[in-house]
């Protein structure tokens, strides 16, 4: 891995530095035989169906003090059950995780973040994130963490709590998901109805972004440690299920995509994206019956009087070179052609070799329209991805349009060689009766 990337900088330096001595351009031809190989190798066949991976891109800050909930109350988008503080030897019922989102002063996202209630965890594991009277955890991209500290410790004032940036090897976040049960359909009405389980040495939270996108774990040590494969002493002891296969952080990304789930600086801008742009509305991070908040204003305006025009969606990268999997029966490339999203190890390499640099930001256009913006490209991996897209321009052909790539190549090219398909997921409807506005 570590080879491939020094060899991908290698490459870059060097065509870089061709360009500016002679201007030379070096045909496409050396860029995919010599670099997307590399990089394309490391996209995964496929994704396993129950598995486990290690979120190294997301870390923690404890948060404890009598003062720690309603702290939080005044910040997040996302309305904190009551929460009672138990004595240690109770076995009480446990909120859920809590999905949510720290705003600006305008309305505007500044990060996506996980809360989680450890108040009431009685293994001794947790106790550095304990106090006597309320404790949280907040999960947050693991870029950002220093930045979203200062940001809290600013509102502190005179507020009882304490404050500490958790280090990923004192306690690390995982995600896992068992795709063989029928997925929970739940609702943002249930999410507050949903109990955490602690089992074994992690705590177990279900993650209720989308219906089915599995679990979150908290483990205070590193999971290195321990057996994965381990039937009797492994899997399940934390929770997870027997048997189930560890995962790479690319493969959950994919899945993430999958379901058109945002997450992180990367794909929510900071200062920049809008909540019910994000989504984070359908994922069930925000209360609109909640009161005062930093940054509210604008969210609930836009949610009563304003009109949400653009959505991040799942999108498909594909090229003239319809897969037989995809064929329509009239083996033209409509959209009959792409009945449902799904990744293909083959097609990822494929479209990877096609576009062997990240176009983070490049602007979609229809293809023979008038090169107006449609929607603006914000992350993928292999032939998946996230775009923020204008639901009133679904229908069509749809192609990237950006600056000229480094193998050459100018943005026709680009265009002709590469489109985008946009998918509406089929978890929304499960979710817009609680928003009530697209």
């Amino acid at each position: 891995m570590r080879y491939a990337h020094n060899q991908y900088l290698t490459l870059h330096r060097r065509y870089r530095a061709y360009r500016q001595l002679g201007g030379i351009t070096l045909p496409a031809a050396f860029f995919r035989r010599h670099l997307s190989s590399e990089v394309a190798n490391d996209l995964p066949s496929a994704i396993p169906s129950t598995g486990h991976a290690h979120l190294t891109n997301r870390v923690l800050i404890s948060l404890t003090g009598r003062d720690a909930s309603r702290f939080l109350q005044g910040l997040t988008t996302a309305n904190l059950p009551a929460t009672s503080v138990v004595a240690p030897s109770t076995t009480a019922s446990k909120p859920a995780a809590i999905y949510s989102a720290f705003l600006n002063a305008q309305g505007r996202l500044l990060h996506d973040v996980f809360i989680y209630p450890v108040t009431n965890i009685i293994q001794p594991e947790f106790s550095p994130f304990r106090s006597e009277d309320e404790s949280f955890l907040i999960e947050v991209d693991a870029t950002e963490q220093d930045r979203l500290f200062r940001w809290l410790k600013r509102y502190k004032l005179r507020s009882k709590i304490s404050l500490r940036a958790v280090s990923p090897e004192e306690c690390g976040v995982w995600s896992s998901w068992d795709d063989t049960e029928s997925p929970l359909m739940a609702t943002q009405t249930d999410i507050h109805n949903n109990s955490n389980v602690y089992t074994g040495k992690a705590a177990v939270f279900p993650d209720l972004r989308a219906p089915g996108l599995g679990c979150r774990l908290l483990r205070p040590q590193p999971m290195d440690s321990l057996s994965f494969n381990s039937e009797a002493t492994g899997t399940t002891a934390l929770g997870l299920k027997p048997h189930s296969e560890h995962s790479t952080l690319t493969q959950y990304t994919i899945r993430r995509y999958l379901y058109g789930i945002p997450e992180g600086q990367a794909e929510l801008p900071r200062e920049t994206a809008l909540l019910q742009e994000s989504c984070v509305d359908y994922m069930g991070g925000v209360d609109f019956r909640k009161g005062c908040y930093v940054g509210q204003e604008l969210v609930i305006r836009t949610q009563h009087t304003g009109v949400v025009r653009k959505r991040i969606l799942p999108v498909l990268l594909y090229d003239d070179i319809i897969p037989a999997n995809r064929m329509s029966a009239t083996g033209s490339g409509s959209e009959e052609a792409f009945p449902a999203l799904v990744y293909n190890g083959d097609e990822a390499r494929r479209m990877k070799q096609q576009i062997p640099n990240a176009l983070a930001g490049a602007d979609i256009v229809k293809v023979d329209g008038k090169g107006r913006r449609i929607a603006k490209w914000m992350g993928g991996v292999g032939n998946l991805g996230l775009a923020l897209w204008r639901l009133e321009n679904m229908d069509g052909e749809f192609a990237i349009k950006g600056e000229a790539s480094e193998s050459g190549d100018a943005p026709e090219a680009l265009r002709s060689r590469v489109k985008v398909k946009p998918f509406i997921p089929k978890w929304w409807k499960e979710r817009k009766s609680s928003t009530s506005r697209v």
